[in-house]
């Protein structure tokens, strides 16, 4: 063979023999990532300090900041106040009667059972005099008047000393048990109210992004602080359609890294049943081919890579 050929055939070889080994692989790309924790303010509030800074590295349980309390704590007071009061009836009620208003109540009893008395006697005086034509119907009808009045006054006496000395019916003490329960739990939910005007770090992290500042005022559900949690980061990829039947969730896969030298290993942890882009329905099979699914990938020992850095997979 002329020797003016060779070169160019081996050229040709060797990109074929390239393209076949490119081939080979269907490549997944995506980013270092860390989950991300949002705190939001719990409550419309001002805020008073702010504790951390952008990139700081923090524990779990430090404070990042903290919101005005001063009318949360007013309601706690009052919440308080109602459960003192609560208790207070509920203790009236089961502890009974005292000795001395048993003695007033039998008291009124005897006195306005002795005008009862009285009053039933002269009554049948009066008839008699009546019948004997003595006095007029008018003094009779008085007489009779006084008579049931003070009668009914001596029922009613009897039945306010039958009240105290029987004690607190088993329902009003039920209702007040109840009333006690209701207040215990409004001061509760008062309380964590109050708490969570603190915003602590609920894991050890960085804090990402902090877009207010002191003397800010919030409404509720405002996103107050960004926290990247500082457990095992792991890659985040896109993977093409034709490698869902190559791999599947908890196989351990090689990861490459922009910057480090070897692979990292690492397992995957899940891949989206639903693709990241168009849906798959309003595309043809070529077209279905391209569609991405969002593959997370725990990865061993790279606590050190930071956040964002690429990825690439290669999937025989």
């Amino acid at each position: 063979m002329n020797s003016r050929f060779t070169v160019p055939l081996l050229l040709l070889f060797t990109l074929a023999l390239f393209g076949c080994q490119e081939a080979e692989y269907t490549y997944a790309m995506g980013n270092i990532e860390r989950d991300r924790i949002s705190l939001s303010a719990p409550s419309s509030e001002q805020i008073v300090t702010v504790m951390v800074s952008e990139g700081e590295v923090v524990e779990k349980g430090d404070v990042l900041l903290q919101l005005e309390d001063r009318s949360v704590n007013a309601l706690v007071a009052q919440r308080e106040a109602e459960l003192i009061q609560a208790k207070a009836a509920l203790s009236m009620l089961t502890a009974g009667t005292r000795p001395e208003q048993l003695s007033a109540a039998l008291a009124a009893l005897d006195a306005t059972q002795a005008a009862s008395t009285e009053a039933e006697l002269k009554y049948q005086r009066y008839s008699k005099l009546y019948q004997s034509n003595v006095i007029g119907k008018a003094d009779l009808d008085a007489t009779k008047a006084n008579r049931d009045s003070t009668k009914a006054k001596a029922q009613q006496s009897y039945d306010q000393w039958l009240e105290l000395k029987n004690g607190a019916r088993e329902e009003d003490i039920q209702q007040a048990s109840a009333r006690v329960q209701g207040a215990q739990a409004a001061l509760l939910w008062q309380r964590k109210m109050l708490e969570d005007l603190t915003i602590r770090a609920p894991v050890d992290g960085i804090i990402d992004t902090l877009p207010w500042h002191e003397g800010d005022r919030v409404v509720s559900g405002t996103q107050l602080v960004s926290l990247l949690s500082a457990a095992l980061p792991y890659a985040r990829v896109y993977l093409p359609a034709n490698a869902l039947t190559k791999v599947k969730a908890g196989e351990t896969i090689e990861v490459f890294v922009d910057g480090v030298e070897d692979s990292l290993q690492g397992r995957i942890r899940n891949i989206r049943s639903q693709p990241a882009y168009t849906p798959f329905y309003a595309l043809n099979e070529r077209d279905r081919a391209r569609l991405m699914y969002l593959t997370d990938i725990e990865l061993f020992e790279a606590d050190a890579l930071p956040t964002g850095l690429a990825v690439e997979v290669r999937i025989p």
